[in-house]
């Protein structure tokens, strides 16, 4: 037997003794939303990771922004009374988002896109094993890996704490969050003037509450599919983290983030790059 495989039997027992000690019956109802928008080419790896788990109460609401491809086609291909289908005008993630915690039955709530995915059949048991085992907090989060077209497959995941939220940092995507429906009572749903880090501001209000307790596990459950940014993405980025960080943390948190962050660096590049191309061709 190999290293690897060595490894990967170690992961698959120790998840497996967490799960065992726990009848289906104690574990939450969980709903998994995914916005959707001519996805037809990523939904298929989403939905079959999702129906492979060995979990019995959850469900999977797509929110659908008038796919004009095959996207509707290829759900409803699955065949599966967990999915409920949900159609809405316009594309924009975290609007499509709240539309689904309002239609949402389950106790916890969890985010994908088309092309993220569950990377065991046995996250959703171990992610609800650990809400058992901590008293069933409001949030539960894990970690994932990351993957883009320009580099390697990363593993993402940190402390959830102030220090790294005034950095801009949250602890793991917001796709490797399994967030309690009642949190979202609490705090407000995600902010849909944000196009990309909604997640982020929903965090930083999550900790600053003070009464909302959380858990995690240092597992890697999740894979979570970047497909590389464009220059707009990250100059979208950089004005959104700001704002955040302004918002949540005042006006100094902010200027100590901006001496410290590197998108301005990131965004320099891709300006140069542009400019290559434009003049030289290349």
């Amino acid at each position: 037997m190999s290293r690897e495989t060595k490894k990967s039997s170690a992961i698959w027992e120790a998840l497996l003794t967490s799960q065992e000690r726990y009848p289906h019956e104690l574990f939450p109802k969980v709903s998994i939303i995914i916005p959707t928008h001519n996805s037809a080419a990523w939904i298929p790896e989403t939905i079959e990771s999702l129906l492979d788990q060995d979990y019995e109460d959850f469900e999977i609401i797509i929110v659908d922004a008038q796919s004009s491809d095959r996207t509707l086609e290829v759900v409803k291909s699955f065949r599966s009374d967990k999915i409920r289908i949900c159609s809405v005008s316009h594309y924009q993630p975290y609007e499509m988002a709240n539309r689904g915690i309002t239609l949402a039955e389950g106790e916890y709530i969890n985010f994908l896109l088309p092309g993220d995915f569950y990377l065991y059949n046995e996250t959703l048991k171990h992610v609800m094993s650990t809400a058992i085992d901590t008293r069933r907090p409001e949030l539960v989060y894990c970690g994932c890996l990351i993957r883009d077209l320009e580099s390697e497959v990363k593993i993402f995941f940190r402390p959830l704490t102030l220090e790294h939220l005034k950095l801009g940092q949250q602890p793991t995507s917001i796709e490797s969050c399994w967030i309690s429906k009642e949190t979202f009572r609490k705090l407000g749903k995600f902010n849909p003037h944000y196009e990309m880090r909604g997640g982020f501001d929903l965090l930083c209000r999550f900790l600053l509450d003070g009464k909302l307790k959380y858990a995690f596990t240092t597992r890697v459950l999740t894979d979570y599919d970047l497909r590389g940014y464009k220059k707009e993405q990250i100059l979208t980025h950089f004005k959104e983290t700001w704002q955040i960080i302004k918002e949540n943390f005042g006006l100094f948190a902010a200027l100590s983030w901006l001496i410290k962050q590197k998108d301005l660096l990131r965004i320099s590049k891709l300006w140069m790059k542009s400019l290559r191309t434009a003049f030289f061709g290349r």
